[in-house]
């Protein structure tokens, strides 16, 4: 899909995604003053400490550093090879459920299809160390609603996430497909051992980040991952979850924003 964006413009949204200090909540009284980001970058001093504290007024209105300007060069390359897609809040497929969802990301890094970012979906989350029996039971619910219309949502981590992804893959071409949603840059597989499923999953669906690209794995990404996966479904299945887990996590964020939750604690069997 053609990026729907100018350079120019594709460029201020990443400055202002990249931008030290420069939080959702500011970035969006920011916005809500400018209208765009490229206005942002516009605004003279006066205006800006109306938004934000002096010295981020100073940042905002002081020229391109040169690492940022390294880093949105690298991604704006990036972007450019088939399949990759940088969606914005301005951008007609930005998934609209995540428009319900506390501090929406204000752009998205997608390799994939974009168009199964939108749709009927269910997330399935749960124990990374799930038992066999987990695992088979999110694969089979995994395959059964994919095969129905349902997109399946998860986080590409160990044992019940990469279960749900392959039970989605494996309704095959009749499948509404899966998204795994990263705690890394799109650009980084984690854990390293699930780079063969990645790579299916952006052939027959797609892979998501809201992190700039190179961005590693690190603890407090995970949370945030956790409300987007919460946030691109009508509900949460957890399989096997311990009580301190991302998981309940997910299942907590998704009944907040009005999801239907739903659980497997134990055999079915």
């Amino acid at each position: 899909m053609p990026q729907s964006h100018s350079v120019p413009e594709l460029t201020a949204w990443l400055r202002l995604s990249l931008e030290p200090g420069v939080g959702p909540a500011t970035a969006y009284t920011l916005l809500s003053t400018a209208g765009l980001p490229e206005h942002i970058y516009d605004m003279g001093m006066a205006a800006l400490m109306r938004c934000v504290p002096e010295n981020l007024a100073r940042q905002l209105a002081a020229p391109l550093s040169s690492e940022c300007a390294e880093q949105i060069a690298r991604t704006l390359e990036w972007v450019q090879e088939p399949g990759r897609h940088i969606l914005t809040l301005a951008d007609p497929a930005y998934p609209q459920s995540l428009l319900t969802v506390a501090d929406p990301p204000l752009l998205l890094y997608v390799t994939g299809n974009v168009e199964f970012l939108n749709g009927s979906a269910l997330a399935i989350v749960g124990a990374r160390n799930a038992t066999p029996g987990g695992q088979d039971n999110a694969r089979a619910f995994a395959r059964h609603l994919a095969g129905h219309g349902w997109r399946v949502i998860s986080g590409l981590a160990q044992g019940v996430d990469a279960a749900a992804h392959e039970g989605a893959l494996e309704a095959g071409v009749s499948g509404a497909g899966t998204v795994a949603v990263m705690g890394t840059g799109i650009d980084r597989i984690y854990p390293s051992q699930h780079r063969e499923l990645a790579h299916r999953i952006a052939a027959h669906g797609a892979l998501l980040s809201e992190l700039p690209l190179g961005t590693g794995a690190l603890p407090h990404h995970f949370p945030r991952r956790n409300r987007l996966v919460a946030g691109l479904c009508q509900g949460v299945l957890v399989v096997e979850a311990a009580k301190q887990s991302g998981s309940l996590i997910t299942a907590r964020l998704a009944a907040e924003n009005g999801r239907e939750v739903f659980a497997i604690p134990g055999s079915i069997h």
